[in-house]
């Protein structure tokens, strides 16, 4: 599980918030398409991971920020 999160403040990122959330959108599409080979200590064998974004939660501000 991948967790991500932004604090506003005084330097918040406003509608540059593209350039923060790239990296994570190149993680998640690479998740998606290619999937990931990952070891499985458990059952001590590899397999292929794919991820995606299930939800995001946020205030109004962040939303309209998230939008565009």
């Amino acid at each position: 599980m991948m967790l991500s999160m932004m604090i506003s403040g005084l330097g918040q990122l406003g509608n540059d918030i593209d350039v923060y959330l790239n990296p994570l959108i190149e993680d998640l599409t690479k998740l998606w398409d290619k999937a990931v080979v990952v070891f499985d200590g458990y059952r001590n064998e590899t397999f292929k991971l794919h991820g995606m974004l299930i939800c995001t939660i946020n205030d109004f501000l962040a939303y309209g920020n998230l939008s565009g």
